[in-house]
């Protein structure tokens, strides 16, 4: 069982300035309660100088219910039970017993807060019983009575040490849940960017080796295409390890401001792209941006990937009151993409799904493979 543990500040076994505050004006009530009553009813009598000083003693106790809520106890039970055996009036003060009990409760492994609740049952009604023998006809319903100063707040500690375990549990396994979708949201961010820099690095690659010695013209734009792709993908990869300490990312990187750079990195690598972008320009909201250039991203190295030789249309742009995204191919990889979703599908479909749009992917009829993914957009 889950105890609660409270870390005010202060040190050592000296009570924090609130608990203090607390005690305060809890003497107060005590000792004007007591006194009222003392005047107010005819069989009772005002409290004397130990009545006041007992009074004064298991208020101050409550400054340490949070520290040691054990001794709080028992010291509010010894000067409560001192405190009527001397004859004082019934009053505000057995609230102190009361108030002691929860917070053992509250505080403590339910053994032990039982154990306690026992012996403070007993010790209270020892010391109450002389009292409870003379001042009433029926002293066995009293005392039954009396118990209740302790098990009825037993009872309410533990309920709230119930409600805190179960609010605590679902407090970690929501902070547990949310590091699981950070973890995720990385791993797809840094797949993303790794996975489209290596395939079109490795597109160049072949395409330089090709033109080493027949066309060397060739093979420096390749190699600077190369050049320009890792530094790109480097950059990006960077800015996604960089989430894990802070959400900033550069917008001119990514989103539809990226798009064009992304598909002339692509092109570069041998293979025509065609585009159909007539959302450029615009400012879409942060998520969408993002989802909308990542589709595209990661679409165009699954056509790199698998495809083989081949063409592709990116087409952007908005359609009965939707943002359309649809990249398309006419390659030879349909075997392969017959399989079960892979690691990037997976986190298309993730991606898109955060944003609040819809995605499907799926062989086109007449060969090659077709991602289409729709986003909501009120404009």
């Amino acid at each position: 069982m889950v105890t609660r543990r409270d870390n005010d500040g202060a040190s050592g076994w000296l009570p924090s300035g609130a608990d203090c505050r607390y005690a305060v004006v809890l003497a107060v009530l005590v000792l004007s309660g007591s006194t009222l009553i003392g005047e107010l009813v005819e069989e009772a009598r005002p409290p004397d100088a130990w009545g006041f000083g007992l009074a004064m003693i298991s208020s101050a106790a409550l400054a340490w219910r949070r520290k040691a809520p054990m001794a709080a106890l028992a010291v509010t039970v010894v000067a409560v039970g001192v405190y009527t055996l001397l004859g004082n009036p019934y009053g505000p003060i057995h609230l102190c017993m009361v108030l002691a009990m929860f917070e053992v409760a509250l505080r403590r492994p339910v053994a032990s807060s039982c154990l306690a609740c026992g012996a403070a049952a007993v010790a209270g009604v020892a010391f109450a019983l002389p009292r409870l023998v003379a001042d009433f006809r029926e002293p066995v319903v009293m005392v039954l009575a009396w118990t209740g100063w302790f098990i009825v707040p037993w009872l309410l500690g533990r309920l709230a040490q119930v409600r805190q375990a179960a609010a605590d549990r679902m407090r970690h396994a929501l902070m547990a849940k949310a590091a699981l979708e950070e973890r995720m949201r990385i791993a797809r961010e840094v797949h993303d960017v790794a996975g489209h820099g290596f395939a079109v690095v490795a597109m160049q690659a072949g395409a330089a080796q090709v033109a080493l010695d027949a066309r060397p013209d060739q093979t420096k734009a390749a190699l600077e295409a190369i050049r320009l792709t890792s530094t790109q993908a480097l950059a990006e990869l960077r800015s996604a390890l960089d989430t894990i300490h802070a959400r900033d990312t550069c917008p001119s990187a990514t989103g539809l401001r990226g798009l064009p750079a992304l598909m002339s990195r692509v092109r570069a690598g041998g293979m025509l792209v065609e585009q159909e972008v007539s959302l450029a320009g615009e400012d879409l909201p942060e998520d969408i941006d993002a989802a909308v250039y990542r589709v595209v991203q990661e679409s165009l190295t699954n056509v790199l990937r698998h495809a083989g030789p081949t063409s592709a249309k990116v087409r952007v742009c908005r359609e009965a009151g939707e943002i359309v995204v649809e990249v398309a191919d006419r390659g030879r990889g349909i075997v392969q993409r017959a399989k079960p979703p892979g690691r990037g599908l997976t986190g298309m479909r993730a991606r898109v799904e955060a944003a609040g749009g819809s995605f499907l992917a799926g062989p086109r009829t007449g060969g090659g493979f077709e991602v289409r993914a729709r986003f909501p957009c009120g404009n």
